[in-house]
């Protein structure tokens, strides 16, 4: 990262009129950044140009108050984002003090700071200057403080509540084992014997310890179909501990400008992981896709039995059932046909229903969808969904339509 000056000039009034300038201008960033290099330094001209393409990119993750945000490239790619951090902000009780632990560009801080009295630490004094320049674009003056130093070096006081993002890019690669994060788990368990009230953030495929799996809930959370952040809840904090829970947060669409203050509506579904999904034969009327973050919690068979659904194949499969079943973490699908996984008279067969334009989802074969759309050449005015799948030995493909749900379901 750049010097500290350089950000401190990057979030002050001067800046602020050229980034306003170049979120107007439609020339090419090279063209920008040749004539920002007759006004500043080299360094600086980079920053601004760099500054307004990051706010771009952040606006999937904070929607229109990127716009007066600053980020650096690495630590937007791992902020949290808006509707996460209310959806974690939630947990905690509002009258309680929440230490954010490697508070990075202040994803998290500016959701804890909405609910009640935060603190930021962390240990780069440029990503703490970026975050307090966000906390006071989003939160005015009156925004919490962030403190820099060694993280690991730090003890929450018993009476708080802490939230930690631990560097996972140890030496710059990327870990999922927590032991090579930073701070470590036994820095956490330090603090657990101090404050019992706190959560780990992790990567989904993160490799989580024994003990913590025994005494936490592991919670997956998905947006926009994506499975984004694994959160080990601790103490008080966990309502299901020794559980898993997936679950998926309902976001407006971010063309249109939003209540800035709604929190994302959110359902979740809790049970024990690794249940064994029963096989039924043949195909159901109704297929079933489980959300990634029920898959990544190992909670498919629990939610399976819970709502009497079977396996289409051992291994990665869809669900399927003679009955229409509604739930934001499952996304259904009424059968029209079944065929087999055959190009040929696949591709006849669409063609002659004039599919012309065509979904196709996979799971448990090897097959690259684009392609197959490619070959199959098809014609024609109507849509359909094709999923490509497993049943025995068989490679199968079902033709189907999407169910529109009637309504969001609470969690």
């Amino acid at each position: 990262m750049s010097e500290l000056a350089d950000y401190a000039w990057l979030t002050g009034p001067e800046a602020a009129l050229l980034l306003a300038e170049l979120a107007e201008d439609d020339a090419p960033l090279h063209s920008q950044l040749h004539r920002l290099r007759k006004l500043l330094s080299a360094r600086r001209a980079r920053l601004t140009v760099e500054q307004v393409s990051l706010r771009k990119r952040a606006a999937a993750k904070f929607g229109r108050l990127a716009g007066r945000m600053f980020f650096a490239d690495l630590a937007l790619q791992q902020a949290t984002d808006l509707w996460i951090g209310r959806y974690k902000a939630s947990r905690f009780p509002d009258n309680r003090t929440v230490i954010d632990y490697c508070t990075g560009i202040g994803g998290d801080l500016v959701a804890l700071a909405e609910r009640g009295p935060a603190v930021g630490w962390d240990r780069d004094p440029e990503l703490a200057l970026l975050a307090e320049a966000n906390l006071r674009a989003v939160h005015g003056d009156n925004c919490p403080e962030i403190c820099v130093g060694d993280v690991s070096e730090q003890t929450p006081a018993a009476d708080d509540f802490w939230h930690l993002d631990p560097d996972r890019r140890v030496e710059g690669r990327r870990s999922t084992q927590v032991r090579w994060h930073s701070p470590g788990p036994e820095v956490v368990q330090r603090w657990l014997t101090t404050a019992p009230q706190g959560v780990v953030k992790l990567a989904p495929a993160a490799e989580v310890p024994e003990s913590w799996q025994r005494e936490a809930e592991l919670e997956w959370i998905s947006r926009d179909r994506q499975c984004r952040q694994l959160l080990v809840w601790f103490g008080e904090l966990a309502t299901a501990p020794g559980q898993h829970r997936a679950t998926i947060l309902q976001t407006p669409a971010l063309q249109t400008p939003t209540d800035e203050n709604d929190p994302p509506i959110a359902c979740g579904f809790a049970g024990t992981p690794g249940l064994a999904t029963p096989l039924v034969s043949p195909v159901r009327d109704y297929i079933y896709d489980t959300d990634p973050a029920i898959r990544a919690a190992d909670l498919t068979g629990a939610l399976a039995e819970q709502f009497e659904l079977g396996a289409i194949s051992s291994g990665a499969s869809y669900l399927t059932a003679d009955r229409l079943v509604e739930h934001p973490l499952l996304t259904c699908f009424r059968v029209v046909d079944q065929l087999p996984l055959r190009e040929k008279p696949l591709a006849n067969h669409l063609r002659s229903l004039g599919i012309g334009r065509l979904e196709i989802k996979k799971r448990g074969v090897d097959h690259d969808p684009e392609r197959l759309r490619r070959r199959l050449k098809l014609q024609g005015e109507m849509s359909a969904t094709l999923l490509l799948t497993r049943q025995g030995e068989r490679e199968i493909a079902i033709l189907v339509q999407r169910c529109q749900r009637k309504e969001q379901l609470p969690g």
